[in-house]
């Protein structure tokens, strides 16, 4: 059950849908809702340093009131009138790091994926690239275009057979078992570890049916398009509104640094995505 759900909320037009689905998920587990908003404490805008005349200063503060402002706003018309428990945080630093460190007592983390013709103040760039990887939490990634009106109703899991996407859909089942129709997709000839494509989607579907799920087993051989390209057409084809995948990353220099395909989905992404590292 999701009894604790934390959305980050910034100054954002997106950040009105991202706060809506968190909420009708709070409301549906009658969980606990958390708005999260972050500010960049100055000495973390890299603009800052070498600049910080008064009159700078105070520019950044008033945009960073106004992002707040807008901020607690979008959280407040969400939540009127919802049977959910609630509460506001506002906390300062780097927004990646501060989102994942509330998240690690959270159920489900949700964020909006990064708008690239937008720089909204305050909220540090690499939030769904970061957190998914260093929060220990499942992440649920709003496209910042588009309107979800069901989510998880049509889901799709893509499998590999990997530790991640193990705990992608072990965390997502609260949503699963809400889910009319659930795709099971592997690409290529065989999993990670050991064994065929086939016997683990047919291995993955019968632990799902065990658990009430109606479940369907597809497979592509893959190698005609890339694997991100793949998954986001299925997912059309499917007019599947969540999909199921594992985050995968690798450390370097103490930094966590997105694999291809995850990055390759949080770029172009055209559906709510669930993700656990």
């Amino acid at each position: 059950m999701l009894k604790d759900i934390l959305v980050h909320v910034d100054g954002g037009k997106a950040a009105e849908r991202r706060v809506e689905a968190a909420a009708v998920l709070a409301e549906a587990s009658e969980g606990h809702l958390v708005g999260l908003h972050v500010a960049s404490a100055v000495e973390d805008l890299p603009w800052i340093e070498g600049y910080a005349t008064e009159m700078v200063l105070g520019y950044a503060t008033e945009r960073a009131e106004a992002d707040l402002s807008r901020a607690r706003a979008s959280f407040e018309r969400q939540i009127a009138g919802r049977a959910i428990t609630h509460e506001w945080r506002e906390a300062s630093g780097l927004a990646d790091r501060t989102v994942a460190l509330h998240g690690r007592t959270a159920d489900l983390i949700v964020l909006g994926q990064s708008d690239p013709a937008i720089a909204t103040f305050g909220a540090a760039s690499g939030i769904p690239e970061h957190v998914p990887l260093s929060a220990g939490r499942p992440c649920l990634i709003l496209p910042y275009a588009g309107h979800w009106p069901t989510l998880g109703r049509r889901a799709l899991i893509a499998w590999d057979g990997g530790r991640e996407a193990a705990r992608a859909v072990n965390d997502a089942l609260p949503l699963l078992r809400r889910a009319q129709q659930v795709t099971i997709v592997t690409i290529g000839g065989r999993l990670q570890g050991d064994g065929t494509a086939a016997q683990g989607a047919a291995a993955l579907g019968a632990h799902l049916t065990r658990h009430g799920l109606t479940v369907e087993v597809r497979h592509d051989a893959g190698g005609t398009i890339g694997v991100p390209d793949l998954l986001l057409s299925l997912a059309s084809d499917l007019s599947a509104d969540l999909l199921v995948m594992g985050a995968y990353g690798h450390s370097r220099l103490r930094e966590l640094i997105m694999g291809g395909v995850t990055r390759a989905i949080l770029d172009h992404m055209t559906l709510p995505v669930l993700m656990s590292h």
